[in-house]
């Protein structure tokens, strides 16, 4: 993947550098993305005056320089002129948000990262520029990573009867899924490998939603995943009548793990893609209960149990 130029929001700068964590740790993981130079990050001149009078507030003048000559050296700096000044008092974007909207345009970036997208939008949709969320750059550039990464911990137990997660999660009975009015609702039933049957009914915001939600609580009856998140999900068919190919990327305890399902359904390829993850997230945390078992105490520092996986 080609490394994108993104501008960082003035916002979320001051949210990383001051504010309270982002979700997921998604400020530590954007970070490490600048830092490997996977993405080339820009900040306006305006954002680092920003960082600079907060610092100050607390701290003396030298650690405020030292702390801008590193984001000088970790960020491009984008200085506004008066022709982006008066680009930005014609738009129809608040004044702030339109001098960055300015600025990508002005430098050809390829859009802005913000935890604010909707400060972005107009309602004429003109002079709008591509918005991304940290967890949209997240998603997108640690895929291919954590999927090699289970290729490899997948292969090498491949043979291990003890870490075999194929089997863990039981299979699909039914799903039946109603829309009409109201929220769709999804009645999931799910038979564990032991042979018990569990059936759950929920509601979401579309199908795929309510039919996941369902499953999550069939699936919690018999294996606790009620502290795990899903921070990402894409769907794609090529044509009306192909298989759909679902992602999910499912979060806990600060690590992220992929999931694929193809089906022509699409609800039930993103219920295989869920199914999939889980898998593997039992499949990472079954790794480091063994793997703790011939450890003679825990040191301190020493990673969480789902951080095997990354």
């Amino acid at each position: 993947m080609a490394i994108r130029r993104i501008l960082v929001d003035e916002g979320l700068l001051l949210e990383l550098l001051f504010g309270r964590p982002l979700p997921l740790c998604q400020g530590d993981r954007l970070w490490d993305l600048f830092l490997q130079r996977q993405i080339n990050g820009y900040v306006t001149d305006f954002a680092l005056g920003q960082v600079g009078r907060y610092i100050l507030r607390s701290h003396d003048p030298k650690i405020t320089k030292t702390t801008l000559d590193q984001l000088c050296g970790l960020f491009n700096c984008c200085p506004i002129d008066q022709a982006m000044m008066h680009t930005a008092k014609a738009s129809h974007l608040g004044l702030p948000f339109a001098l960055q909207a300015a600025v990508v345009a002005q430098f050809g970036l390829d859009g802005i990262v913000t935890h604010r997208p909707l400060d972005y939008v107009t309602d004429t949709g003109e002079g709008e520029v591509p918005v991304y969320t940290p967890g949209h750059l997240l998603a997108e550039y640690a895929t291919d990573y954590l999927e090699a990464r289970r290729n490899r911990l997948e292969t090498q137990y491949q043979d291990d009867a003890t870490v075999n997660q194929r089997t863990w999660l039981g299979r699909i009975e039914s799903v039946e899924v109603c829309c009409g009015q109201n929220l769709p609702t999804a009645t999931v039933s799910v038979q564990t490998p032991l042979g018990y049957r569990y059936q759950e009914t929920a509601s979401g915001v579309g199908p795929v939603d309510a039919a996941l939600r369902a499953l999550n609580l069939a699936v919690n009856r018999y294996i606790p995943v009620a502290g795990v998140q899903m921070v990402y999900y894409r769907c794609l068919a090529t044509t009306a009548d192909s298989p759909v190919s679902a992602m999910v990327l499912l979060e806990h305890q600060m690590a992220l793990f992929p999931g694929r399902g193809f089906h022509l359904d699409v609800v039930m390829a993103s219920i295989d893609a869920y199914l999939d993850a889980l898998g593997y997230l039992i499949f990472c945390d079954r790794l480091w209960r063994i793997a703790s078992k011939k450890l003679p105490q825990k040191r301190v520092g020493s990673p969480t149990p789902y951080e095997i996986c990354l």
